[in-house]
């Protein structure tokens, strides 16, 4: 039957394409094309050999994942414990495993089995590729390759005989900075240049950049501005604790290390500066607190927190899971339970001028020491 391949353009590739940049004295590479542009094209996939190179592991997942969706998954190979008759099995075998009739098989960081072949194993390595594939066969090789390595084997053969090769490369960096900025703009927050500036400096490399801003979005909820030094405080990159890991420790009720964490937080600060600090946790604290109060509400109308995440500020998976977590951890008692304790922690800081970091250290003990009243 017909089936489903990548196109480039309008029409199909076939199993010995004709077009692209002659690299190989003669022979003919298929064209070759960005993750990116692949992923927003209307393409299909058919039977063969797809290669994808590049460093940016990211793009490649994001590759994987498109996969998913058209076929309903996939068998996933690790390059370092494959051996040579397996690869040549999965060549060789038969369509049997998806339900559109396509056997999809990724063979993951795919250089790690390729750069250690023998001699022999590339030459039966060539004879294989060059034979009709009737499944699909995905080589994610996640490393950057120099076009000096791709003309000697086993990479020769594999670009030659693949359908269509993607390549994973590094994004540039106007492409980068309207990635941080887009990111930021969907969460309704502004950020300055030089704090767009200091996270790429910071996170070089492209899964960690994105890892790193999901964190800080998923600390930074309710803000709408967000500063240089506040991008700092935040991020990994100051290489200490933030009032964001403690909102963690603290409502996934671990006490000993919400203790440990607050007091990172209070050394080196002047008595002015741990009470500022104190208070910025307290309404870290209430802000949270009133937002789990809000969800359990929701929840118990039958509403899913997915359907009114955004009314929260939760506008990712990661903060949609971790909010969850802390969901699962506080019942409603004890949510209206640590309000009291908040409100006399205002009047005795307040009002009875009682020392603040003494009084706080005293409400985290009373919040999670024990889960009664």
């Amino acid at each position: 039957g017909g089936g489903r391949g990548f196109r480039q353009g309008g029409g199909g590739i076939s199993d010995n394409p004709k077009g692209g940049p002659n690299l190989f004295g003669g022979r003919l590479m298929p064209k070759e094309k960005a993750v990116t542009e692949a992923l927003k094209g209307d393409w299909k996939i058919e039977r063969g050999i797809v290669t994808v190179y590049g460093s940016q592991e990211l793009l490649h997942k994001n590759l994987l994942r498109k996969l998913k969706e058209l076929f309903g998954g996939y068998r996933l190979y690790y390059g370092e414990d494959l051996e040579a008759e397996d690869l040549f099995k999965i060549l060789g075998e038969r369509s049997l495993f998806s339900s559109k009739g396509v056997s999809v098989n990724v063979i993951w960081q795919a250089e790690k089995f390729l750069d250690r072949l023998r001699k022999k194993q590339k030459e039966k390595l060539k004879v294989w590729l060059s034979k009709k594939v009737s499944n699909l066969v995905v080589f994610s090789i996640t490393k950057d390759l120099k076009r000096s390595e791709l003309q000697r084997e086993p990479y020769r053969s594999l670009v030659e005989h693949s359908q269509l090769v993607l390549t994973a490369k590094g994004l540039s960096e106007s492409q980068l900075v309207s990635l941080v900025k887009k990111k930021f703009a969907t969460a309704g927050i502004q950020i300055p240049p030089e704090a767009i500036n200091y996270l790429l400096e910071s996170f070089p490399d492209l899964v960690q950049l994105k890892n790193e801003l999901d964190k800080i979005l998923t600390y930074a909820v309710g803000k709408r501005k967000l500063t240089l030094e506040e991008i700092k405080e935040l991020s990994e990159g100051s290489g200490r604790y933030t009032a964001f890991d403690f909102q963690n420790a603290f409502f996934g009720k671990d006490l000993v290390l919400s203790l440990k964490i607050f007091s990172s937080l209070m050394e080196g600060l002047t008595s002015y500066e741990r009470t500022l600090e104190v208070l910025k946790l307290e309404g870290l604290i209430l802000s949270t607190v009133n937002k789990l109060l809000i969800a359990k509400e929701r929840i118990e109308k039958e509403e899913t927190l997915k359907d009114f995440a955004k009314d929260l500020g939760l506008y990712y998976p990661f903060q949609i899971k971790q909010f969850e977590r802390w969901l699962g951890a506080w019942e409603t008692r004890q949510l209206v339970k640590l309000i009291r304790l908040l409100y006399g922690f205002d009047i005795g800081v307040k009002v009875k001028f009682l020392p603040a970091e003494e009084e706080f250290k005293k409400l985290v003990i009373r919040a999670l020491e024990s889960d009664g009243g």
